[in-house]
């Protein structure tokens, strides 16, 4: 019926229609609320067409009349929710996430995924390459302060060899964490490599024919883990880190766990979560909820899902088809039915991505998608716009992208799930120095916000500190082997 109330608006004949189709203009409501130059753009129209046509939209989707208070209430009863498999997570978001409104995801500093104060790692900062334990580079660099049960240390212009692709390139590492912890495990290799790691940090790891991302405590003697395919020495390194060849591997001799009582240091990699380190270069690593999102929206709605489709803008290599396969076996779902459900595409640019998202509303059309998710938000963004004079370009993209997502959320009832990067507010020396990336833009347009951070006994905090009618409030929850659970 949408189409056939847009086929009849003042200026709409047939070409114009056939365009406005081509450009994923289904609903009246879509032409109502948007701008006159992003219609003209989109639909290859003069901008006098435009808002001719956007006028009279406007008139049959009533948009500026209002509303009593128990009409929208009873539109609110179409407002569907994606469980997250813990209660508590649930019971904080008011019974799960719900469609026609964007959650965004930001956090940690600490993910108890550390390494040995006498870790070496190799980093570049101020142009200079440098070789230093884990803990001394900390004292080098600053000054840190306190953050959750640790302190954190933020960086400037410090870069490090990292993973990216099958090889490595410069990333950018933002802080470095530390905490007190007792206990640790010593990995040794057939190659001479000595790695004192916690429980939860994770090493790229290939058993049989599966590579895989596993905890040290997972690790087992037999398995094979990345090492770089360089002469096994730092001094070998060079500075042009993109001619690096691929990663090589080596075999795990044992593991065995050992008591610490000290302190253990994070080395904070948003882009790329890894890092080279250790007494010989090894590749060293640093989004369950999305994953588990995504495999819920998959269930039948007797079980609580939407039985529908999920589309994912995947900007830094996150997807994992593995995990969820873990997590839908541990659902006794059909794996392969739950991933053909599943739709991903990756960003390779800011640009990219918003051209990725005007996709969306095409497939849309010919699949039921309730849950779209882009992780992350603002990672292409940060790359590149550089700069205070770059940042109103980024805030305006940013707001016109959040924009889109939310009126593809409106249209389609789906929830709205972004991941968020963070950076650290140096001159915060009380409370937590960590802010989202993105300022009042993001801020403002996200319905929900939700911070994430570790606990005791592989235990995650999730604090709820934005909502439109929910408290301030936290809920614990774990991510297991089978997902997201209480």
């Amino acid at each position: 019926m949408s189409e056939e109330e847009i086929s009849k608006l003042p200026g709409v004949g047939p070409a114009i229609f056939e365009k406005l189709k081509e450009a994923g203009y289904n609903d009246i409501m879509m032409i109502a609320v948007d701008s006159p130059r992003n219609l003209a753009e989109l639909a290859e129209i003069g901008e006098a067409t435009a808002v001719k046509i956007i006028a009279a939209a406007k008139k049959v989707a009533d948009v500026g009349g209002f509303e009593t208070g128990d009409l929208i209430l009873e539109r609110r009863k179409n407002v569907s929710r994606i469980p997250s498999g813990s209660k508590a997570f649930d019971d904080l978001m008011g019974g799960g996430f719900e469609s026609q409104a964007i959650v965004e995801f930001f956090g940690e500093y600490g993910s108890g995924k550390c390494v040995s104060p006498r870790t070496e790692v190799l980093y570049f900062a101020d142009g200079e390459r440098n070789i230093d334990e884990i803990s001394r580079m900390y004292s080098k660099l600053g000054m840190g302060v306190p953050f959750d049960s640790g302190e954190v240390l933020p960086l400037n212009d410090v870069f490090v060899p990292s993973l990216s692709q099958g090889r490595l390139e410069r990333a950018e590492a933002v802080a470095i964490y530390r905490e007190r912890v007792k206990l640790m495990f010593e990995v040794l290799t057939a190659g001479g490599r000595l790695l004192e790691l916690t429980g939860p940090h994770k090493l790229l790891v290939m058993r049989g024919q599966e590579i895989s991302w596993k905890p040290t405590w997972e690790i087992r003697a037999g398995d094979l883990v990345a090492v770089p395919a360089l002469e096994s020495c730092y001094e070998d390194y060079e500075l042009d880190i993109g001619s690096m060849e691929p990663i090589s591997w080596d075999e795990v001799r044992s593991v065995a766990p050992y008591a610490h009582d000290g302190f253990v240091y994070d080395l904070v990699v948003p882009r790329t979560h890894s890092f080279v380190g250790g007494n010989l270069p090894t590749v060293l690593h640093n989004t369950q909820i999305c994953h588990q999102l995504a495999v819920n929206c998959s269930k039948p709605k007797e079980e609580g899902g939407l039985d529908a489709h999920t589309i994912m803008i995947d900007t830094e290599q996150t997807f994992r088809p593995e995990r969820i396969t873990q997590m839908a076996e541990a659902a006794d779902m059909d794996p392969d039915a739950v991933l053909k459900k599943i739709h991903v595409a990756r960003a390779f640019n800011s640009h990219h991505q918003m051209l990725l998202l005007e996709k969306v509303f095409e497939v849309a059309r010919e699949i039921p998608v309730r849950l779209l998710i882009v992780d992350s938000l603002t990672a292409h963004f940060r790359a590149e716009y550089i700069g205070r004079g770059a940042l109103a370009e980024r805030q305006q993209m940013l707001n016109k992208h959040m924009h889109d997502m939310l009126r593809f959320g409106d249209v389609h009832n789906a929830v709205i799930a972004v991941t968020n990067q963070v950076a650290a507010k140096p001159d915060a020396f009380f409370g937590d120095p960590t802010r989202p990336i993105g300022g009042h833009i993001v801020g403002h347009t996200a319905t929900f916000r939700l911070y994430l951070r570790k606990s005791k006994g592989g235990k995650r905090i999730a604090r709820l500190i934005d909502s439109p009618n929910l408290p301030e409030a936290e809920a614990v929850f774990q991510v297991s082997e089978a997902g997201i659970t209480d």
